[in-house]
């Protein structure tokens, strides 16, 4: 009965928000442990200065391994300077952690896809041909990303085979809690590797990054729309296009110019450096870390 009149009220100031005295809708009571923990971590020497973006192209490299969360994170993180990799002769490598869903399987026995699996994978394959990356899908679960030997043991079996230049991953300090836990990952799968001669190109989605490196996509904004516009699937969700193109040209602040320009910002780092991040993050309990009952 509780819970009904909570949801009652919810929609009611929903409904009418002039009547009520704070002008939002409070979703829980959760603290925000891990902000704390993130200003520690970035509290540290190599912010202690303004920092003057480098504008480039895209980066140098042979070969370049994207870890997606979702499939479509990687375009819409990543897009315009993948098209520019690939332009330029580099060969690109995403995996999809999960399928953006909470229930891959029909049936977990017989293996077999769930429909909106099925789409989604359907989706992205299009995407990928026309982009030209080559992609590989991992089917975990939304929120069920497993950190096991398995997993490790595997992520390190594609480092070793595409041995790339480049990994790019999401930000640190990412809020959706699979963009940490894909960080996560990465970092347990690597910390007691050395040396580790790559770079760390840390991506935007949803949080603000500290972007020393910004590729201008201007060339290519409209082709990286419309790929977005390929998922056909998750744009019941949100006009992703849209956000994605606001999102781009909210950048263009780093490109110092009153013209409409689009631009990508990264956190670019040696991966050693990346992973002593990480490892100050990550050396707090995961109850601290992630909201997700399924990652504490």
């Amino acid at each position: 009965m509780f819970n009904k009149f909570k949801l009652l009220a919810k929609r009611a100031l929903i409904l009418n928000p002039t009547k009520a005295n704070y002008k939002f809708v409070l979703k829980d009571w959760t603290s925000l442990k891990d902000l704390n923990i993130l200003s520690k971590v970035l509290e540290t020497k190599r912010f202690s200065q303004n920092i003057d973006p480098v504008i480039m192209s895209c980066p140098v490299a042979k070969n370049v391994l994207v870890i997606a969360p979702h499939p479509d994170d990687d375009v819409f993180s990543s897009g315009g300077t993948i098209y520019h990799l690939i332009q330029n002769g580099s060969y690109v490598k995403v995996i999809y952690l999960t399928s953006g869903s909470h229930k891959v399987y029909k049936d977990e026995d017989s293996q077999l896809l769930s429909e909106s699996v099925v789409e989604l994978e359907k989706e992205t394959k299009k995407v990928s041909g026309r982009l030209g990356t080559d992609i590989d899908f991992w089917r975990f679960p939304n929120r069920g990303i497993k950190i096991n030997e398995e997993t490790i043991n595997r992520l390190q079996k594609v480092y070793s085979e595409v041995k790339p230049d480049c990994i790019f991953l999401p930000f640190l300090a990412d809020d959706h809690d699979d963009h940490r836990r894909s960080v996560e990952l990465f970092y347990k799968s690597f910390k007691n590797v050395s040396p580790f001669r790559c770079e760390v190109w840390s991506y935007q989605i949803y949080s603000t990054v500290l972007p020393n490196v910004v590729i201008d996509i201007t060339d290519i904004i409209e082709n990286k729309l419309k790929l977005i516009n390929l998922w056909e699937s998750q744009r019941k969700s949100r006009d992703w296009a849209h956000y994605i193109r606001g999102l781009n040209a909210f950048n263009s602040r780093f490109l110092k110019t009153n013209q409409p320009r689009y631009a990508e910002v990264f956190f670019v780092v040696p991966a050693e450096e990346y992973l002593e991040l990480c490892g100050r993050y990550f050396a707090y309990p995961e109850r601290d870390l992630y909201y997700s009952d399924s990652y504490k």
